[in-house]
């Protein structure tokens, strides 16, 4: 059976956010964004097209100061006129992606623009949304440390095929591998391969990597023992 994965936003986004109109008023947009336990409110019009989206920080800010002479009852007045349109950050302002964006590219995004979440769209209109808890559930993810095993850490020369030796060598011990991971820094000139293996006993497999010629440079046990 033919695997179509790509690494897209498609398979990692949450689908149907919650959201709201841009005529709902500041009270309502409060209210979800503090009863749902959010931090992102995108802003659709009837037809589900993106027109903004309302964060807590615009919440804060919209929120009059304590040093204001007004009295409740005038403050809630003017706050139940305020429509979110008018404190939401306009979609021409907002830096999207489709969901056929790499993961990788959404979450250097996200970093590089200092942001805390993506609106994801499609054709105009709001496909999900992308936020910096799913960037991290990514990470954990990708790491495999939601599985049992261990993680072995190893130092390696910087040229094709020298991460073959390691393979075999598991391969030998019939140990399957959870996630591989190579930070773009090198130590010493060697790149580092932080491996986890589906398996709590390394020591015969540590002899071998050490005895093929591999740095053998941490050893760790998850969930920890």
């Amino acid at each position: 059976m033919k695997i179509h994965y790509k690494g897209f936003m498609r398979e990692k986004i949450r689908r149907n956010p919650i959201t709201i109109s841009p005529e709902a008023n500041f009270f309502e947009a409060r209210a979800l964004i503090h009863d749902k336990g959010i931090r992102h409110l995108p802003v659709v019009d009837k037809d589900n097209n993106l027109i903004g989206i309302v964060t807590d920080r615009d919440i804060r800010e919209a929120s009059p100061s304590d040093a204001t002479l007004l009295s409740v009852q005038e403050l809630n007045y003017l706050l139940g006129k305020l429509k979110v349109s008018s404190f939401m950050t306009p979609r021409e302002k907002l830096i999207t992606i489709t969901p056929n964006t790499l993961i990788e590219e959404a979450v250097k995004l996200m970093r590089d623009h200092k942001i805390g979440c993506l609106p994801v769209v499609e054709e105009g209109k709001l496909y999900g949304i992308f936020t910096e808890t799913d960037a991290l559930d990514h990470l954990v993810d990708v790491f495999g440390v939601n599985q049992k095993g261990t993680r072995i850490t190893i130092a390696l020369e910087d040229k094709p095929g020298t991460m073959l030796g390691a393979f075999e060598i598991f391969k030998k011990h019939n140990i399957n591998i959870i996630s591989v991971v190579t930070p773009s820094f090198m130590v010493e000139g060697k790149r580092i391969a932080a491996i986890r293996l589906q398996t709590d006993d390394v020591k015969e497999v540590v002899k071998d990597l050490e005895k093929a010629g591999y740095d053998v440079l941490s050893i760790g046990h998850w969930p920890s023992v």
